[in-house]
């Protein structure tokens, strides 16, 4: 609990935090369950657009994280209001006009805006050369998952009373993450160099050189995400069609996945920095594989809570340990950069993955899009447990 009571101490690092708690309740409301329902039910256009909008916004968000993390080294904090005050136009752009068109280009510029959040809090609250960085990470990711799972939580039970209410909840949400921004965060400033693309390009030159991140990190942060990314215009639509969840049930059945999640981040983060990574790793996915295959033929309710329960266990069992790995590639005096440089790729993963989902739920149906996802978190689990990761990482060492 010692690194707890250290954030806690800190007004910077809960400003942080305070401010990715509530930008992740809202974007997780917003993305994970009120737009696919917005879109089909409200609006009354197909899935299909709700796929293409999640996808618009984290492409942008991805081919912005490098550019945000070289202004972070160089330019200091003060980007981050800026991001989110562009972020909150978009909001109230998509609410005031809401069309295929507007959702797609707000949703884009919402990417933008929210680029810089997750870099300024890693790399403030867990500095890549803290030798127990993995347990602050465990409290980041509780964090970061008590946000994006309680807003599709919370956002149901508005939906149920009235779209436009639940629209308002999520813009306020994003208001009050830009007051916090201003009023807890201190605008410090870097020392401006070279331009942002030559020095994002440098970084990612010599990351590339290093065997392990060209090997393991590089297809494995790809697929992981594009796994997750397949399921994001889904899941709402399944769980009511297939399963029968009403807007509540569905907003309990992310609650149970979340709070299993968070709850968990926090000692996985412990032992992610005492425990082989490539056990972690395997038994995480291999974990995720079991519990989705089994939640594809499931129609009991309850037997839907408990399996929601495995897959969000199994997901804190996963993020600490790779998020360690990450960490062994990146220089601390650009760690910013470094991150964003990672999160671009990462991203690409969750820009494609809703455009692949939404394609397969169009053409061959909701269940050959999850039975890929199965399958590629079990051939992930299988490489983990085979290839000797960490001797691959002590003999490439940037």
């Amino acid at each position: 609990m010692h690194e707890l009571k250290a954030i806690l101490s800190s007004p910077k690092e809960i400003g942080l935090l305070s401010v990715l708690f509530l930008i992740e309740f809202a974007r997780g409301a917003f993305f994970l369950t009120f737009l696919p329902l917005y879109t089909v039910n409200y609006l009354s256009i197909s899935v299909a657009t709700a796929g293409l909008a999640v996808s618009a916004h984290y492409l942008t968000e991805t081919l912005c994280k490098g550019a945000a993390g070289w202004q972070l080294d160089h330019r200091g904090y003060s980007i981050v209001p800026a991001g989110l005050l562009l972020g909150l136009a978009a909001l109230l752009m998509m609410k005031l006009y809401p069309s295929a068109l507007v959702l797609t280009i707000g949703s884009a510029f919402l990417g933008l805006g929210v680029s810089p959040v997750w870099l300024a809090v890693i790399s403030s609250v867990a500095p890549v050369q803290l030798r127990e960085r993995a347990a602050r990470m465990g409290v980041i990711f509780a964090v970061w998952l008590a946000g994006g799972g309680g807003g599709p939580v919370v956002i149901n039970f508005f939906i149920a009373r009235d779209y436009s209410m639940a629209f308002w909840l999520l813009i306020g949400l994003w208001s009050s993450a830009l007051v916090v921004t201003i009023a807890l965060i201190p605008g410090e400033k870097g020392n401006a160099g070279e331009s942002p693309v030559l020095s994002i390009s440098k970084e990612f030159s010599k990351m590339i050189k290093n065997q392990a991140v060209k090997k393991i990190l590089l297809p494995g942060m790809f697929l992981q995400t594009m796994t997750g990314g397949l399921l994001l215009p889904l899941l709402p639509v399944y769980t009511q069609n297939k399963i029968g969840l009403n807007p509540k049930q569905y907003g309990v059945l992310l609650l149970v996945g979340g709070a299993a999640a968070a709850l968990s981040f926090l000692p996985m983060g412990r032992l992610a920095d005492r425990v082989r990574l490539k056990t972690l790793l395997s038994a995480g996915f291999g974990m995720s594989a079991l519990s989705l295959a089994v939640f594809s033929v499931a129609h009991d309710i309850l037997i839907a809570y408990l399996l929601a329960a495995l897959i969000g266990f199994s997901y804190a069992i996963v993020l600490p340990a790779w998020n360690n790995l990450l960490a062994k590639s990146i220089p601390p005096e650009r760690q910013a950069t470094g991150w964003g440089v990672f999160s671009t790729i990462e991203g690409l993963g969750v820009a494609i993955g809703p455009v692949i989902g939404g394609v397969m739920a169009k053409y061959l149906g909701i269940q050959a899009a999850i039975i890929l996802s199965i399958a590629l978190l079990a051939i992930m689990s299988c490489f983990y447990f085979l290839y000797p990761i960490e001797k691959l990482f002590l003999s490439n060492q940037i």
